[in-house]
């Protein structure tokens, strides 16, 4: 976020240049190793961690960090959508890049994306919000959801661009995919030790926060710096600001029950940039399926757009099994496209009845 398109590559806004500078060096072919608290998995009781990937965002055009995070988010649930894809089916949120992912527009985005979601009420919700956000966060991450958040930068001012509080409170927008703690994951109380694990969208590290790490403030003085923890190391001055945002990805809006699967890529680190005229590559996916019952038969479905999703057709079907196990991986050998929308969804074969 808050990229500026130059004629040979891109800059930034001037407050989080080490950032922009970890994505140029990831571009570039060489990925910055976490160091510090947040860098390193630590010790709970319980955990629930969504399957995903971490990578590279692309820099161009305001930055397509809230394109790539809903990117990833979504993989988790069994579907890829290129990033200027997400761009294509929004409007514009009242930045001055298009289609940019911003809190105003991500919603409509995962609408017609025909994702299950829910966004944060960062609009009604009476601020300072992190204590509704927190609770809010970890009921999805209990749930198995993952969720696009938007992050504010220490030093950075607010709000963004020409954005109106409550709007604008964010730098960033990053996928996260799961969450560990002390105690069982049916306690809705927030603790301070619970931990969120997340994507920072500039390689192939895995970030783990407390909430005790998250809260961040900004005087609510228009241009003034937002602040967050600078002294935990790992953290990089990244906190969830007094106005707080995020859209959790529950799923697909479809009214045929499907088994939970998870999609995974190859290559998976980064896509062409097809806005700065890359040519998009072929990807070959894997799907990992859970939750079957044994001896009965299932059929696997594949869309490559969002009209045909999720139309139950023989035309759409790729796979049929019976079930060994309970968990199914499946590599499609038909590859799809890194600039398209691909759905996959796994469902109980209709008329079957299970073979004991």
């Amino acid at each position: 976020m808050r990229l500026i398109l130059l004629p040979a590559y891109v800059a930034a806004m001037p407050q989080k240049q080490e950032f922009i500078e970890t994505l140029r060096k990831a571009h570039a072919g060489e990925l910055t190793p976490c160091e510090g608290q947040a860098c390193t998995k630590p010790v709970r009781k319980y955990e629930l961690i969504s399957k995903a990937q971490p990578g590279i965002q692309w820099m161009d055009h305001g930055g397509y960090c809230g394109s790539w995070a809903t990117q990833r988010a979504t993989l988790a649930h069994g579907a890829w959508i290129s990033q200027q894809q997400v761009r294509d089916h929004t409007v514009n949120g009242g930045g001055p890049n298009d289609h940019e992912i911003l809190a105003s527009n991500v919603g409509l985005a995962m609408t017609n994306l025909k994702l299950k979601h829910e966004c944060f009420d960062w609009r009604n919700t009476p601020a300072p919000q992190q204590g509704a956000y927190f609770k809010w966060l970890k009921k999805h991450l209990t749930a198995g959801n993952t969720v696009a958040w938007f992050i504010m930068w220490s030093g950075e001012s607010y709000p963004l661009y020409t954005l109106k509080v409550p709007d604008g409170l964010y730098g960033h927008v990053e996928p996260v995919i799961g969450i560990m703690s002390n105690h069982p994951l049916t306690d809705e109380t927030v603790y301070d030790d619970d931990v969120v694990i997340h994507y920072n969208d500039a390689g192939n590290e895995t970030f783990y926060k407390t909430f005790a790490m998250l809260p961040g403030n900004w005087s609510g003085k228009q241009g003034d710096p937002g602040k967050c923890q600078t002294n935990v190391p790992g953290v990089d001055g990244q906190c969830i600001g007094p106005y707080s945002y995020g859209c959790a990805v529950m799923g697909f809006e479809d009214k045929q029950e499907a088994l939970p699967m998870s999609l995974s890529l190859e290559p998976w680190l980064s896509e062409p940039d097809t806005r700065t005229g890359s040519k998009p590559n072929e990807i070959t996916g894997t799907l990992a399926i859970e939750g079957l019952t044994t001896g009965a038969t299932y059929d696997i479905y594949r869309w490559n757009d969002v009209k045909s999703a999720f139309t139950y057709t023989d035309e759409y079907k790729i796979k049929s099994f019976k079930a060994s196990h309970t968990d199914f991986v499946y590599t499609d050998p038909k590859n799809f496209s890194s600039a398209s929308t691909t759905y996959y969804r796994c469902v109980k074969a209709s008329g079957d009845s299970v073979v004991v």
